[in-house]
């Protein structure tokens, strides 16, 4: 992907059908990033985030605009831009964080005041409601761990660690349904790694393959090793990622869910990349998707500390 600058001559017809294109690319390979017009003369010019020009003319024939140039740019954060766009990202958080707490205290709350005006509660009600409130702390404990996990530092510890008990940790750390079925590995491998930090990204990961699934089906973890590299994939039989989101499902906040942060994949990718690693998704839709991690398997001292901050963070 590049920046490009081009222009165009319009009308107000083209004018109003340009900016309520724009306002549609969500998912699409090109981005509208910009649009400024001059009324006088009545040109358009677009700065946009593209593949190629090819991809630029293409499009913008399929709207009826003529292309009068497009010249690749480069895109310069000022500082001011960058506070602008880091204020921008932890307003839109903000909201999105406050309207995902906001059902689980519901939950809290009503559930306390039926406890207190019950007088005698026998064990089978102290159970039911415990595990409301036992639910709804985890959804909130969750919430706030996946903003905490994209913002805050990076502190790696590094250590040999057996990637069966990564896996094994992380899916005691969420609520498996009663239809849905793990299936683990058989085989051993061992990868230098952050045990803490490796946990949090497999965890994200099972969690949207079961999620995927509307809790019901098996989900599959498979190890791989060579001499240099370890690989982990997660694969579900889920409803699958249409093409035309999957180039965002990475992006920080993107998410097609009514409820969630949107930082779960993102902290996965980030987590790996700190590890010198990659992650990648294969997905066909109506049958299922594919997340694979690939590590490498460096030699180094135990307990080295990697101290790296995030951007967000910075």
């Amino acid at each position: 992907m590049g920046i490009f600058i081009d222009g165009h001559h319009v009308n107000e017809t083209l004018l109003a059908k340009a900016k309520e294109q724009a306002n549609k690319e969500l998912g699409m390979d090109i981005a509208t990033l910009s649009m400024l017009y001059n009324p006088k003369d009545q040109e358009l010019y677009c700065i946009i985030d593209a593949p190629d020009e090819k991809t630029i003319q293409r499009y913008h024939a399929e709207l009826g605009l003529d292309c009068d140039f497009i010249t690749p740019v480069e895109h310069i954060h000022t500082k001011a831009v960058q506070n602008a766009e880091r204020l921008k990202a932890i307003g839109e958080l903000s909201a999105r964080l406050a309207h995902d707490l906001r059902n689980p205290l519901s939950v809290i709350k009503n559930t306390v005041e039926i406890m207190e005006h019950k007088q005698r509660l026998s064990i089978e009600d102290r159970i039911v409601y415990f595990g409301r409130l036992h639910r709804a702390i985890d959804r909130i404990s969750h919430q706030i761990e996946d903003v905490l996990d994209f913002v805050r530092p990076i502190n790696l510890t590094l250590q040999n660690n057996l990637v069966n008990e990564i896996i094994a940790s992380a899916i005691e750390k969420i609520t498996v349904p009663d239809l849905v079925k793990i299936n683990t590995p058989a085989n051993y491998v061992h990868v230098v790694c952050d045990f803490t930090r490796m946990e949090v990204a497999i965890t994200n990961l099972l969690m949207n393959a079961i999620q995927a699934m509307n809790n019901a089906g098996q989900v599959d973890v498979i190890l791989t090793e060579n001499q240099k590299q370890a690989v982990i994939q997660i694969r579900d039989r889920g409803c699958g990622i249409p093409q035309e989101i999957m180039p965002n499902i990475f992006e920080p906040l993107f998410t097609t869910k009514q409820e969630g942060t949107g930082l779960g994949l993102a902290s996965c990718k980030k987590i790996i990349e700190q590890h010198g690693g990659t992650i990648e998704v294969s997905s066909v839709v109506g049958k299922g998707t594919t997340f694979t991690i690939t590590l490498p398997k460096q030699s180094i001292h135990l307990e080295t500390q990697i101290n790296e901050k995030s951007e967000v963070a910075a």
